[in-house]
């Protein structure tokens, strides 16, 4: 079974004042903190918000089915949207909420998983 450790550096330029290049940097260097600390390279997949969902259609259509199991209500009672957050804070609890699906990781969990 694989660790799965998703970098949620979008999550991070959406909440904080810092740029999309500025958090990427920090995403890189968290992984290598993570490299570090001696995983199995082999059993492990680390990845950044930023860089994967855009190459990877199998885990975007992940979020987009978790984003339509949930209104915005239910969101707002949650994680507290108010009408001043941006659409990118509405949405990304979807995103943090995809690699719970090992079908989101068809090319780590297919050969893996099973």
């Amino acid at each position: 079974m694989p660790l799965i450790i998703q970098l949620t550096d979008d999550e991070k330029f959406l909440w904080k004042d810092l740029t999309i290049d500025e958090v990427h940097r920090l995403a890189i260097s968290n992984a290598k903190d993570i490299i570090a600390i001696g995983f199995d390279i082999n059993k492990t997949f680390i990845f950044a918000d930023t860089d994967y969902i855009g190459s990877s259609p199998v885990f975007y259509r992940t979020v987009c089915r978790i984003q339509k199991c949930v209104t915005f209500s239910q969101a707002r009672g949650i994680f507290g949207f108010t009408d001043g957050d941006c659409i990118g804070k509405i949405s990304f609890p979807a995103i943090q909420a995809a690699p719970s699906f090992s079908i989101s990781f068809p090319q780590v969990c297919y050969q893996n998983c099973h």
